[in-house]
């Protein structure tokens, strides 16, 4: 077929032009988008705020109070854009991104920087309460050492201290701790006193932190996550990887099955990426590892709408429509169908992002970001630039650029697939025999909970060498003994980092005994990265993350009742049920750690895997719509035929997302992993479930309501 180039020139200038603008310009856009601490090094803590008096209460004006204290503190280790943020009605959550020193960091906002001078009975005779504001400098002594000035709001109060102290000494406290205990040789009248320091810096940092001003309340650690810069930067370097991989495999996919149609998915991709990009730098949102791990996963589910539309114009074209025409039924008939598909996962995001802790949050808008944005490009975007191609004609009939071959025609050809249904009792059983399979092992073997749902510290350190478990082993051992630790496991490039988990939480020096033990064994370049837990707050993790399973599971079942039948619904309940199950009792059976990811994957599950029973169930109630049932027989034959004709696009639409999955185990960082394999378990067990269950199901249900009604 000869092709008029000259009727293709607005298409082909609006894809050169969109082109070229999207490259000159996403390099910019992608520099501005902030990198979370997960990816460039830092530290997140949920403090627990209590009153330094036993007896109060904590009070709004107390969090306020200590909120600005912890700003003041960090402000002093001139870190750029702290996210400081009040929760409940005790807690105080502080995320720092792009630390050096995260120990001396977390060592200075917990100090309480309280200031006492006591007399030679240990009476305290001076506080820093009574310190002028801003009132310490730096000053120097006769022999040019830094000295830390300060001045007092009550110069008589010290000449009075001064002048009962005359020739004794005076201890100058902070925190407990004597800093210095100089002998008063005069009495003291302007109101200023001196505090000798051993170097300059210990001198700024001693007057920041008195200028600061003592806490006013004591703050408790209950979760910590830590990372290193270079644990960040490897995950970041290998997750994007990843991405490009998949990205690169999609893109092959639609070409190749697609073609020509394959050609605009792919443009409305690098569309998609684009405008979530600049989304992105436009809510001056921060980018973590979940978040990039959901946007790499969006990318195979957002090419889901394309081939639920190509799929239907495969089948107008076989049915002997124009190519004008076909594209024009297609789109309108798969609509509501996409729609639905994305409404499912749409809920799952929303209730992540309401119940979900902060590491799953950023998970979850990337992933309702992306859903809308695909809906916008691969729907109405796709759409543009087919009738682009299309307007003038120059394909006019079907051909080897739509992926038909001359004179293929759909009639009667998933008539003569084998009956699906017919086998229907076998398949229900193998999958009730699965479930109580995995009940059985759930309740024999239980679950390797992480430190997100039992409590205790996950350590992480990046060697950089070559290394013996039993050398890390033994080094942890003796830094922090007589606690339960998981077997140490290697990971990352060329195995050269490691990773276990203890029984209880572990204090922040003991972490850093062992890292400094592994410098001196290893070398500079060791860092760490650590998840600690309490075992409150791992205890309210648990209960939210159940919360979220039920609440998005009730929701998309409602959905689906609502949009179709309540039968449609109830074998929703049961496929769910078999696709949450099915890897909770694989990660039971292979020991594998449940933690938030793994939460965050079973919940994308939830969502995304009834995609392919809604594609079938829209199949199922078109063709009810369109055929007299007379029979069981009859019904079954709608069932089984329903089956087949979607039975390719329910393939797709699983495989470009499965790439995803599978390249974010196989290349991406070590933290998405388990979250990785979760969603691949989740994926094959929501295709499974959409044949072989749920449409399996509503047939039985269906059947008993067509033979009461019959025999009315």
């Amino acid at each position: 077929m000869r092709i008029n180039v000259k009727a293709l020139l607005p298409f082909i200038i609006t894809v050169l032009f969109l082109v070229i603008f999207i490259l000159s310009t996403v390099t910019q856009i992608a520099s501005h988008i902030k990198l979370g601490l997960d990816l460039k090094g830092g530290f997140e803590i949920l403090y627990q705020v209590k009153p330094v008096d036993s007896k109060e209460k904590v009070t709004k004006e107390l969090l306020l109070a200590t909120e600005r204290m912890i700003e003041k503190r960090i402000n002093i280790s001139k870190v750029a854009e702290p996210d400081i943020t009040i929760e409940g009605s005790d807690r105080i959550r502080v995320k720092l991104a792009g630390v050096k020193d995260q120990t001396k960091l977390r060592e200075l906002i917990n100090q309480p920087a309280y200031l006492t001078f006591k007399d030679e009975q240990g009476r305290i005779v001076l506080d820093g309460q009574e310190l002028s504001p801003n009132g310490a400098s730096i000053g120097y002594d006769q022999l040019n050492h830094p000295e830390i000035i300060v001045k007092f709001k009550d110069p008589a109060k010290l000449k009075d201290v001064t002048a009962e102290n005359l020739g004794k000494p005076l201890s100058i406290m902070l925190d407990d701790k004597e800093i210095s205990a100089p002998i008063v040789r005069s009495i003291i009248s302007d109101g200023t006193s001196a505090i000798s320091s051993e170097n300059l810096d210990s001198a700024t940092e001693m007057k920041d932190l008195l200028n600061a001003g003592s806490l006013p309340a004591q703050l408790i650690e209950k979760q910590v996550n830590s990372v290193s810069a270079s644990l960040g930067g490897e995950a970041l370097h290998r997750t994007l990887f990843a991405g490009y991989a998949a990205l690169a495999l999609i893109i092959l996919f639609m070409l190749i099955t697609y073609r020509l149609s394959g050609l605009i998915a792919n443009l409305t991709i690098l569309g998609f990426v684009y405008i979530c990009f600049l989304l992105l730098d436009w809510m001056n949102a921060t980018l973590t590892l979940s978040g990039i791990a959901g946007f790499i996963l969006a990318i195979g589910m957002a090419v889901d709408a394309n081939i639920i539309t190509y799929e239907k114009i495969k089948e107008e074209l076989m049915d002997g429509k124009s190519i004008r025409s076909a594209c024009r039924n297609a789109a309108k008939s798969s609509f509501p169908t996409i729609v639905d598909a994305h409404v499912t996962t749409l809920i799952a995001a929303l209730v992540l992002m309401l119940i979900g802790t902060n590491a799953v949050k950023g998970f979850a808008i990337v992933l309702m970001m992306t859903i809308i944005v695909s809906l916008f490009t691969n729907v109405f975007g796709s759409r543009f630039l087919l009738w682009l191609l299309l307007k003038n004609n120059v394909f006019q009939k079907a051909s080897w650029w739509f992926g038909i071959k001359s004179g293929q025609r759909e009639i009667n050809n998933f008539k003569r697939r084998p009956n699906i249904v017919k086998r229907r009792n076998r398949y229900l059983v193998f999958s009730t025999l699965i479930l109580i399979l995995g009940l059985t092992v759930i309740l024999i073997r239980g679950l390797n909970l992480g430190v997100d749902f039992q409590s205790g510290t996950r350590l992480d350190v990046y060697v950089g060498a070559k290394f013996e478990n039993s050398d890390l082993t033994r080094i942890i051992q003796e830094e922090i003994p007589s606690v339960k630790m998981k077997p140490v496991v290697k990971y990352g490039e060329n195995g050269t980092s490691a990773t276990t988990t203890f029984s209880r939480p572990i204090p922040i020096h003991q972490l850093n005994a062992v890292e400094n033990k592994l410098k001196e064994q290893y070398g500079d370049q060791v860092s760490k990265q650590e998840s600690t837990v309490d075992p409150m707050i791992a205890n309210e993790m648990v209960k939210k993350a159940g919360y979220a399973i039920l609440i998005a599971s009730v929701g998309i079942v409602l959905y689906t009742s609502i949009r179709f039948h309540y039968l449609y619904g109830i074998a929703c309940i049961i496929a769910l049920f078999h696709d949450i199950l099915l890897p909770i009792a694989l990660f039971s059976v292979f020991r594998l750690e449940i933690d938030l990811t793994f939460i965050a994957a079973i919940l994308t599950i939830v969502g995304y895997s009834l995609n392919d029973t809604i594609v079938i169930f829209d199949r199922i109630r078109t063709n009810l719509r369109k055929t007299t049932i007379k029979s069981v027989s009859d019904l079954e034959e709608l069932v089984n035929l329903s089956l087949w004709q979607t039975m390719r696009r329910s393939i797709y639409t699983v495989l470009t997302v499965f790439i995803s999955a599978v390249g974010l185990l196989w290349l991406g960082g070590e933290g998405i992993h388990l979250f990785s394999l979760a969603l691949i378990f989740g994926l094959v067990s929501g295709a499974y479930s959409s044949i072989f269950i749920a449409a399996q199901t509503w047939l039985m249900l269906y059947k008993r309501k067509f033979q009461y009604e019959k025999a009315q």
